[in-house]
């Protein structure tokens, strides 16, 4: 499972209320979740984005 979606089940949010607090598409939230695109090489206002949603830090998200 990828941070992202272990951060944005913890909490407690779907794919489309984070798309919604963060302006990401919910399509590209699902890709990153899924692996189909690396969140590593996300934009970095992207992650930015993603990051305030979940209120964590950029790194959490970032998968090792």
């Amino acid at each position: 499972m990828s941070n992202l979606k272990r951060i944005r089940e913890a909490s407690g949010l779907s794919q489309i209320k984070l798309a919604e607090a963060s302006g990401v598409s919910p399509r590209m939230i699902q890709y990153y979740e899924q692996g189909v695109k690396d969140i590593n090489k996300a934009q970095g206002i992207t992650l930015y984005k993603i990051a305030q949603a979940l209120n964590c830090k950029i790194e959490d998200l970032l998968d090792k």
